[in-house]
């Protein structure tokens, strides 16, 4: 019989280190920090609802493909709610498109963390219709 070795969670505080880790990334438009943050591995549902997404290479499409429109953002985790290794953050954000308009984010992100800290599994909610309609109209 295989006895599976229970994960240590990481602390609180290194869960909010993490998670303020890629809102700057977010916030900077920097898809390699932004990449960094994930596992090798990771699977993105970026926006939930939408076809998964896993690995480094998928992932930066995404990015590029949300922050290609952007010319600025501001993006901060209001609100995050830890437990284990998840944690589900309430986030706003406003920024300027590279066609001059602004436009605002409201959102939940729920992460969760594997044992080196990455972020393993990304279940983001929020309006990518709306928000991208502004980015791009």
């Amino acid at each position: 019989m295989i006895t599976k070795v229970p994960m240590m969670p990481l602390s609180p505080d290194e869960i909010r280190d993490r998670v303020d880790r890629y809102f700057a990334a977010w916030r900077a438009l920097d898809p390699t920090a932004w990449t960094a943050c994930f596992a090798a591995d990771a699977v993105s549902h970026e926006p939930y609802g939408a076809t998964p997404v896993q690995g480094h290479a998928a992932l930066k499409m995404v990015f590029h493909a949300i922050a290609g429109a952007l010319r600025e953002v501001t993006i901060h985790a209001q609100e995050m709610h830890i437990a284990h290794n998840r944690a589900a953050v309430v986030f706003h954000g406003q920024g300027i498109g590279k066609n001059g308009k602004p436009v605002e984010i409201h959102g939940i992100d729920v992460f969760e963390f594997n044992e080196a800290g990455n972020i393993q599994t990304l279940w983001a909610y929020w309006d990518p219709a709306a928000v991208l309609a502004k980015l791009r109209g």
